[in-house]
């Protein structure tokens, strides 16, 4: 079976025209994983007159084989899909239809409109229409700094690598929890001591 991929087609991008004129307000729906352009364009079209949108994360990669490079669409968040409702809406009308979700909660403001660094998270996910370019990172102590990117200067603790895949896995806070996300070793680099100690003190204050 050939792999759907996501398209932010002329229609989503009126969609977001209008909630960027009108407002809105961001929340993030946990799905199963492997389902989250399913349920994207499942709310997409289910509710099509209430001016949703719903946006999986995803990041456009590289793969060879046999010689032959092509390009493939990596979901980054497995299980999130990111939605977008017009200001003051009820979410709660916006129900599972074939593929079961819920409301992601905010543990911090005791809603479920992001806030925050989750809501700018959110609105760069908007901004990009689901599908971005990869982030670079830096590597400090154990941890990496993102520089570029909807992950933008975010910080994660390294918790494990493969050497078979050069890459290593890392843990973020978003949505008041902790998120784990794979990143390639050429995206890690040493940083000079004094780097890492300022780094520290400025985490500290």
């Amino acid at each position: 079976m050939m792999k759907v991929e996501w398209e932010f087609s002329e229609e989503l991008e009126d969609r977001r025209t209008n909630l960027v004129v009108k407002g809105h307000d961001s929340y993030c729906l946990q799905t199963m994983g492997g389902k989250e352009i399913e349920l994207a364009r499942e709310i997409n079209i289910l509710y099509k007159d209430k001016e949703v949108l719903a946006l999986p994360f995803l990041r456009i990669t590289h793969k060879s084989k046999n010689g032959i490079k092509s390009t493939f669409q990596k979901v980054m968040l497995p299980g999130y899909v990111f939605l977008y409702l017009p200001k003051d809406s009820k979410p709660f009308e916006i129900r599972p239809g074939g593929v079961s979700f819920h409301f992601v909660s905010n543990v911090e403001k005791n809603d479920y409109v992001l806030h925050g660094s989750d809501e700018k998270y959110a609105q760069w996910i908007f901004n990009s229409g689901g599908i971005i370019g990869m982030s670079k990172a830096i590597k400090v102590n154990g941890k990496v700094r993102v520089i570029s990117g909807p992950l933008y200067n975010m910080v994660g603790n390294i918790k494990e690598y493969s050497k078979k895949n050069r890459n290593c896995r890392i843990e973020i806070t978003l949505f008041g929890r902790l998120i784990s996300m794979w990143l390639p070793f050429q995206w890690v680099e040493e940083v000079p001591e004094e780097k890492k100690i300022e780094d520290n003190q400025t985490e500290n204050k």
